[in-house]
Formats: structure tokens, sequence, C-alpha cells
């Protein structure tokens, strides 16, 4: 026997069907239990966090890098043109300062003696030389000796030469005095109204009997202003060798690589008076002419300059 349902429950099932078919959908698409987050927001959260982890770029070392060009690689790797060349610069200069020296030797049998007689008449030397005007401090002792004088003694009669010689017949030596020499050195100025004439004179007049010589040389002050004169007359004699050069080579100088500087050296004239000293000594009529002459100083530089085909050769 057949049973009729009620339309009514079978509405009832569908609806019930139809709910628990929309609760299951809803169930898929919620994230997981005890988040708040939607899905698509989460999804979008993860691409940031990729991102985050990713280096940064800075802004600070930002750099624009320019490739050298072939022609850049080119002149680089070519050394600069150089031109060596040398310069000359010659004066004439007359020594400014000379120096005099005379002294006084004495012989006696005795040191004790020798050196008494010496230093009274060293005495009257300094004196006399000071007594024309000049300072103590232009008059220096340049030498002080005291030695013995020997003699040889030769035996009265020839002897048999055989080695070695027999009794007396040795040639042997004897002191048989002493002998003290005092020399003092007077510098003065060339161009002073004194010169080393009168010093000589007044020297022996006082019992001189040493003239050793006259030396005549150029001051440091004067050495110093010749010097610096000479170096730059050089090297603007080098520098006009070197632009004559590279006028001809078509360029200009652009520079200086370096400089060598040769040193100078100031000639010393001296005039040596001691084999005139003893016959000046016993007589002096006249005034000893004493005169400087000029001396030729010079020096050379070398310099080392850079070429090039553009800029002023007044660089």
């Amino acid at each position: 026997m057949s049973t009729i349902k009620d339309p009514r429950d079978i509405m009832r099932k569908g609806t019930k069907i139809l709910g628990l078919f929309l609760a299951l959908a809803l169930v898929t698409a919620t994230p997981l239990v005890g988040s708040n987050m939607p899905a698509a927001q989460a999804q979008t959260t993860a691409e940031n966090i990729t991102q985050a982890q990713e280096p940064a770029a800075s802004t600070n070392a930002t750099q624009t890098v320019t490739q050298p060009t072939e022609r850049d690689l080119d002149d680089a790797s070519a050394p600069p043109s150089t031109v060596s060349t040398s310069g000359t610069a010659t004066t004439e200069v007359r020594p400014d300062q000379l120096s005099v020296t005379v002294g006084v030797e004495t012989n006696s049998t005795t040191a004790q003696e020798a050196v008494i007689l010496n230093a009274n008449l060293t005495t009257q030397l300094v004196a006399a030389v000071r007594g024309l005007g000049i300072n103590e401090n232009q008059i220096e002792t340049s030498s002080y000796s005291l030695s013995p004088i020997y003699e040889y003694i030769v035996p009265p009669q020839p002897c048999i030469e055989i080695y070695p010689p027999p009794p007396g017949c040795e040639t042997r030596q004897e002191i048989i005095g002493y002998r003290a020499s005092n020399t003092v050195t007077v510098t003065l100025d060339v161009n002073a109204e004194l010169n080393a004439g009168q010093v000589i004179d007044a020297a022996i007049g006082a019992g001189a009997n040493r003239v050793d010589g006259i030396v005549f040389f150029i001051s440091p002050d004067t050495q110093q202003q010749i010097r610096d004169t000479l170096i730059r007359d050089a090297i603007a004699n080098a520098r006009q060798r070197a632009n004559i050069a590279a006028e001809a080579l078509a360029m200009t100088i652009s520079g200086v690589q370096s400089a060598t500087l040769n040193p100078i050296d100031f000639p010393v004239y001296s005039v040596d008076l001691r084999e005139g000293a003893a016959a000046q000594a016993d007589s002096v009529s006249a005034p000893t002419p004493i005169l400087p002459g000029q001396q030729e100083v010079s020096t050379t530089v070398t310099v080392v300059f850079y070429l090039s085909t553009e800029g002023s050769s007044n660089r």
C-alpha cells in the first residue's frame, strides 16, 4: 500500500539540503580558524614581505660612470713629451775681502828664551797693526810652534864604510837651540782705505820676519748674492733654449719635470810672499803694492721641460 507524502514535507527537506550546501561552501572560502585577515589581504601582505626581504637600492650610491674611449686610452698610455736643456751663466767679480799673514820667528839656545823673545816681538807686531786702525776682531793667531834646532855632527876622520858602523863613526844630531814661531792673520775689506801693503810694511817695521802670503776671496754675503743671480740667469738661458727647440717642433713649453743645479765654486786668489820676506825685513823703502784682480764665476743648470701641442710657451 503506497503512502502519499505531504508536499510541504518535501519542500522542508529541500530547504535543509540547500542550507547544508551553502554552509559547506562558506567553510571552504573562510581562512584558517583564529585569523581575522581576509584571504585576499593575506596574499597581498605575503607579497610585501617577499619584497621587503630583497635589498633596497641606495640613492646615495648612484654614480655616473663614463667609459673611456679608445682615444683616451691611447693618450693616457703615451708618455709626455719632454726636452732637456742646459743653461750657463757667467760673471766677473772682484774679491771684496783679503787676508794677510805675517809673523815672527825667533831662535835661542833655550826654549824659554826663544818663547820670551818671540812674545815680545809679536806684541810689538800686533800693536803696530792695530795702530793702523784695524780692530781686534780682524786679527787672529793663525799658527804657533816651538821646535828644537838640530845640528848634525860628522866624525872628524873618515871611517870604514861597513854596517853597522864602528863606534865613533856614526853621524849623530844634537840640539843646539830652539825656534819659536808665531803668525797672525789680518782680514780687511778690499775697498777699505787700508790695504795689504800697509799691513805688511807696519808688521815688518815692528820686527816681523815672516810674510806667509796674501789671500783674496769673496765674502759669504757677496757669494750668496752672486749665487742667486747666476742661478736665475742660468735657468732663463735654459728656458730660452727650450723655447727655441719647442718652436722648431711646433710645440710649446707646458711645464717643468725636473731641474738640476750644479754647485758654484768661488776661486781663491793667493799671493805667496815668503820668498821676498827676508829682503823686505832688512829694508823697507817704499810701500808694498798689492792689487787684487777680477775672478770669473760661473754655473750650469739642467732643466727638463714638458712639451705640449696646446697652450702658451709663457706658462
